[in-house]
């Protein structure tokens, strides 16, 4: 059975078929079940003003992580265009989260809930924590109910943003909803991240890196160690809700990320990227 709690809207798509919320069986607290068996594979792509932010490369992630596991997938890009269409449109909405969550046999497609960061969080940062836990298959989007539970447990009793990931070796390797970027101190101009073997390779964190060579950022496919933290000048994480956000804290460690010089020029290219591409 599939349980889920971040429907954001009346209406979904299950196998194919417009549903409202309101006939789907519920769980004593509140959550929507469905009778899925098997492996859940997820997507999440970002709608603004109706437009799907990189939606091609979300769905070949998609199509990667079905590949892994071994499933056909059961809805085209074409489809999934179709059903995106008509939800936005039911529901009203224009700037939101479409997510798709599929076993191969079944599929939901809905809004999600959503957060999308205010001003203050660019300009202050965000507070953060490691946790030792690493992802089964880190190239592949599945969904686990283990992890999220452990996770979203983490976040709510050290009151942060966001958790980062550090393995069995020391390493910190990702956010658990997000990609991790370092700048270290007296290395200006160059960002530190994990290899791609190592994380679940965000989309943003594509076009970031991609940025980064157009702005003449050095990268280092290079992952930092906890006991290193010291060293370490600047934070960014990025995600598909997020875009590029500056962290402030790590545990106890302080930093002055939303004003560090290489942070801010990744952080104004990109929303400058985002603007030219989503606009009308």
């Amino acid at each position: 059975m599939l349980s889920f709690n971040d429907n954001n809207a009346h209406y979904l798509i299950v196998n194919s078929e417009l549903t409202g919320s309101d006939t789907l069986k519920k769980n004593e607290s509140g959550a929507i079940v469905l009778p899925f068996d098997g492996p859940v594979i997820y997507e999440v792509i970002r709608f603004i003003n109706g437009k799907g932010l990189f939606l091609e490369d979300h769905f070949r992630r998609l199509e990667n992580s079905f590949q892994i596991e071994g499933i056909e997938n059961p809805v085209d890009l074409a489809a999934f265009k179709e059903y995106a269409s008509v939800l936005l449109s039911v529901n009203e909405e224009r700037d939101c989260n479409v997510k798709i969550m599929s076993t191969g046999k079944d599929f939901v497609v809905y809004l999600s809930k959503k957060f999308y960061p205010g001003p203050a969080y660019y300009e202050k940062g965000i507070r953060t924590a490691c946790i030792q836990i690493e992802r089964p298959s880190p190239n592949a989007k599945i969904r686990r109910s283990d992890y999220i539970e452990r996770i979203e447990t983490f976040k709510q009793a050290n009151e942060i943003f966001e958790a980062l990931l550090m393995n069995a070796e020391g390493y910190l390797t990702e956010g658990s909803k997000s990609n991790l970027f370092f700048v270290r101190r007296g290395e200006p101009g160059t960002v530190y991240t994990a290899p791609r073997e190592m994380v679940l390779e965000g989309i943003m964190r594509q076009y970031v890196l991609a940025l980064c060579a157009q702005e003449n950022i050095s990268v280092k496919f290079e992952p930092i160690r906890y006991s290193a933290l010291e060293e370490v000048e600047a934070l960014f994480i990025t995600g598909t809700s997020i875009n590029v956000l500056p962290i402030a804290k790590v545990d106890e460690i302080q930093y002055n990320s939303p004003e560090n010089s290489t942070v801010l020029r990744i952080m104004h290219a990109f929303q400058n990227y985002i603007d030219t591409i989503t606009k009308g």
